[in-house]
């Protein structure tokens, strides 16, 4: 592993996952604001959380707050992972969010909790990653800041811990983001971790306010199948977007969506958007937790190949109906342009 490769971390992943390094990490399934106001269409990110990222903007030449929210978003879903929120007056982030103990299980690097035992909730006889930004605890020990100048540093408080997690891939406040890759791969040596910060990261910065955003959060690739033939004498209504099995399918707008299942589309959600547009998305592995009033970017399931696309690569069937409320008849029109643009950073 490099050197300061220190963070175990936890994805927003149904599985989980194994990552080839020089020694496998498992990954778990699952601010005083600058004057750069977040997309809105990226509004799945917790408002308090928000506030943490941008405050710790331009923490050294070359960080921008959406490198962090990417690193978050990997990490623990914005600091949601297990229910878990910050508090809005304290940025205390509740219940604690810990990674699985490092026991030297198969592919987990053993470190003994040694003189970090009952810091931080650590309980047990082994260490685990802490917090909304998943730090080792000597790694949060090197780089920690107690940016509200409480006199403590904690790792469970979002300020602190996004304010730490700059400091260290800054590798100090006077220090150098020259290339965003090497920095992350300082946070976690792999690869698949740096693709999915930064895809999020970019796409978080591109995304223009009020636009529709990429129904899949992760690489995509689709061609335009707009009427194209179907088993039973159907046309296709939709376009098919391929990814991995199991890459987070996100709210395209703020919205009341809704679970559901039928023989075609297998598990599918439904989102009737504030707009007045209806997306629909179909053949999930799994469900996202939220359903309801839900803001843009918010996980509503997992790509999968359920329904009639069994036995066929991992994708979401995805429709776009607009001016369709509740209850009116259905209008779908060709949502590859408008899918196209919205992907322009994921697709492969």
């Amino acid at each position: 592993m490099k050197r300061h490769s220190h963070v175990w971390l936890v994805m927003t992943s149904p599985l989980l996952l194994a990552l080839g390094t020089a020694l496998t990490i498992p990954f778990l399934v699952g601010m005083a604001a600058s004057d750069d106001e977040a997309p809105a269409a990226v509004a799945g990110i917790p408002q308090r959380v928000l506030e943490a990222y941008q405050a710790a903007d331009a923490w050294c030449e070359g960080l921008r707050w959406e490198l962090l929210a990417g690193v978050g978003w990997v990490e623990s879903g914005h600091g949601t992972f297990g229910g878990a929120s910050a508090d809005e007056a304290s940025g205390a982030v509740r219940p604690l969010i810990l990674g699985p103990p490092l026991d030297g299980s198969e592919g987990v690097e053993a470190h003994p909790v040694g003189q970090w035992a009952g810091m931080w909730g650590l309980e047990g006889e082994w260490e685990q990653a802490v917090g909304p930004m998943q730090f080792r605890p000597p790694t949060f020990d090197a780089w920690s800041v107690d940016i509200d100048f409480n006199g403590v540093a904690d790792p469970h408080d979002i300020d602190d811990a996004v304010a730490s997690a700059a400091n260290y891939l800054c590798e100090g406040p006077d220090g150098q983001i020259a290339s965003e890759r090497e920095a992350l791969l300082r946070y976690n040596n792999s690869e698949t971790y740096v693709n999915e910060v930064l895809a999020y990261a970019d796409r978080l910065a591109n995304q223009a306010v009020g636009g529709m955003l990429c129904p899949i959060a992760g690489p995509t690739t689709f061609t335009d199948t707009w009427l194209a033939p179907r088993s039973g004498g159907r046309q296709h209504l939709g376009v098919d977007m391929f990814a991995d099995s199991g890459t987070p399918v996100v709210a395209p707008a703020a919205g009341i969506a809704e679970h559901g299942s039928n023989e075609l589309g297998g598990l599918a959600f439904s989102l009737w958007a504030d707009d007045g547009t209806y997306y629909y998305g179909a053949h999930l592995s799994a469900y996202g937790a939220v359903t309801g009033q839900v803001e843009a970017g918010t996980i509503l399931g997992y790509v999968g190949s359920t329904g009639n696309a069994q036995g066929t690569s991992p994708h979401l069937h995805f429709e776009m109906h607009p001016n369709r409320p509740m209850g009116a008849s259905s209008n779908p029109v060709n949502p590859t342009p408008a899918t196209a643009a919205a992907c322009a950073d994921e697709l492969v």
